[in-house]
């Protein structure tokens, strides 16, 4: 089967949050309001389209949102009832394909190749799954493509509460007029140094010598990129997947200034919860591959340091820490994080065949 001939579907569920919480208290259904922390220190999960109107956006630090929308509402997050919902979704979705990846927890991959629901029609398919959302008291918007990173995009075309389908022969045209900030995967520093060079659209990419684009962003990075503005992204629907990493971080009541109290704290907080999602009580006992550390500053600018590794040592931790704190450029700490990722299961039944 060729990649011209799939289906893909990426469904993406409108700010589903604040849906659910439209669920759980109709009277917020007209009344601009985010969900998180509204507070100092607290910062927007998403909001309503109501808030978003005035510029209110996820991420944003909480303070901020409220001088944008002096009027707006913040409701307390509920993770286990987001969770309950995109379970249930997620059991539906299995109903009408088992080619199902789910991406987040409001995001998921269908690949409808071999459907036969709605006379085969990926787009009728996907109206469908829509209309029942509704019926769920949620929506969600739809992008459709022959590919997973072009669904991708497409889902924002007609949010809220739309779909938007980009046929395979229709694939480079779509791909050269986007702006390279819609490329999932290009972050700000990459963006920038494209910019500089004078790349801003997925067509100046396709015209760009490959060895170029590398020694620009890294052979991977740059090679990726190559591929996927030139239509070619060959990634399937996985419909399972072996968790790949474990963490824990924490945004902290107030900013650390000292390197003691980020280890101390580390040591109180962190290295307990890290041990209780990795189900250990002793670090030998899990296998790993790296550890990796991560601080947001007041500035909210963050930084990451990891090390390869097989087994866990808090004193790598704190190696890494101090890596870390040495890039603050005399601001102060918000948030810390740790985490770890997790040897592939198969790496070394693989090795063995390729010894016999």
């Amino acid at each position: 089967m060729t990649t011209d001939s799939r289906k893909i579907a990426l469904l993406d569920l409108d700010a589903f949050f604040a849906a659910v919480e439209v669920l759980r208290d109709p009277g917020l259904a007209n009344v601009p309001f985010a969900v998180g922390g509204g507070g100092e220190r607290g910062v927007v999960a998403t909001a309503n389209y109501l808030a978003r109107k005035f510029g209110v956006r996820s991420a944003m630090p909480g303070h901020q949102a409220r001088k944008l929308c002096p009027q707006l509402v913040f409701v307390k997050s509920d993770m286990a009832a987001y969770k309950d919902m995109s379970m249930q979704i997620r059991k539906r979705l299995l109903e009408i394909t088992p080619h199902m990846e789910p991406a987040s927890i409001d995001e998921f991959y269908l690949d409808l190749t071999s459907n036969t629901l709605c006379r085969g029609s990926a787009s009728l398919t996907m109206e469908m799954i829509r209309g029942e959302l509704r019926s769920m008291g949620v929506s969600g918007s739809a992008g459709i493509s022959n590919q997973k990173m072009v669904a991708k995009i497409a889902s924002e075309e007609r949010k809220p509460d739309g779909q938007f389908v980009v046929e395979p022969q229709q694939v480079l045209a779509y791909i050269a007029q986007l702006p390279l900030g819609k490329i999932p995967g290009i972050g700000p520093k990459s963006l920038q140094r494209l910019h500089s060079m004078g790349l801003n659209l997925g067509s100046d990419i396709q015209n760009y010598e490959l060895p170029k684009l590398q020694a620009l962003l890294g052979d991977k990075a740059g090679y990726i990129l190559h591929q996927r503005c030139r239509g070619i992204d060959l990634r399937e629907v996985i419909t399972s997947r072996t968790r790949k990493s474990v963490g824990t971080e924490e945004t902290l009541h107030q900013d650390f200034t000292s390197l003691r109290a980020v280890e101390q704290y580390t040591e109180r907080h962190l290295f307990p919860s890290l041990k209780r999602q990795l189900k250990i009580s002793r670090w030998q006992e899990a296998r790993i591959k790296t550890q990796t550390v991560k601080l947001k500053f007041n500035d909210f600018q963050q930084t990451t340091v990891s090390r390869a590794t097989t087994r866990i040592s808090a004193s790598i931790f704190y190696s890494l820490l101090r890596e870390a704190w040495d890039r603050r450029q005399n601001r102060a700490v918000r948030l810390i994080g740790l985490s770890v990722t997790l040897p592939d299961p198969d790496s070394a039944k693989q090795l063995e065949l390729e010894l016999e």
